[in-house]
């Protein structure tokens, strides 16, 4: 039976601009120690992962996330952090729904992005960095806590009917209790803010 192969597009424009020359050393290297293929396939604008004989499917759900992470523009440098599962990932997928004008879609988004960043300073809250495009808002921080957060945010300020104020102070409460018992937040915060650290500069 085929091993699921999985396509990953992405604009010249966006990705780094050595992502060629370091592809194999640091890319295919290690997605191979994980019993994962992946090819960069310029000319096609693509990142393309093949499975192989590997059934972790954490590890795959890891390995697609991490490419959606390049195709974002950062370095190849947060890639191994997220396949050995010390910096989480999500990539959550935004299409606007049939029943709600652009208009209306446009100041969802931009309303999110403001109280996301500026009123509530969540990414330093809550140890994460958020990446937006028009189709996608990627995840990244230390913590499951953090990336399942946003996503509920996200879902909720652009296409549910909670507040967000009603659903952030809800989300917020719920992970101060249980950091302060699991201490989850600051998991691996040296590597994550070396990697942030990277990207500023």
């Amino acid at each position: 039976m085929n091993k699921p192969t999985y396509n990953v597009v992405f604009s010249k424009d966006n990705v780094s601009k050595d992502l060629n020359k370091v592809w194999k050393e640091e890319v295919e290297s290690v997605f191979a120690s994980h019993g994962l293929t992946c090819r960069l396939n310029k000319d096609e604008c693509k990142m393309i992962l093949e499975t192989g004989n590997t059934e972790d499917e954490d590890i795959i759900k890891r390995a697609r996330r991490a490419l959606c992470v390049l195709a974002c523009g950062l370095s190849t440098q947060w890639v191994k952090p997220i396949l050995l599962g010390q910096i989480y990932c999500d990539a959550i997928k935004i299409e606007k729904p049939d029943e709600m004008s652009e208009e209306e879609f446009s100041s969802n988004y931009d309303d999110f992005i403001d109280k996301f960043e500026n009123l509530y300073e969540l990414q330093r809250k809550w140890y994460c960095i958020v990446l937006f495009f028009e189709e996608c808002i990627t995840v990244l921080a230390t913590s499951f806590q953090a990336t399942s957060a946003v996503g509920s945010l996200v879902r909720e300020s652009l296409f549910g009917t909670i507040p967000f104020q009603d659903n952030v102070e809800i989300l917020i409460r719920c992970i101060e209790n249980y950091d302060q018992e699991e201490k989850t937040l600051t998991n691996n915060l040296e590597l994550f803010c070396s990697l942030l650290a990277g990207v500023s500069e």
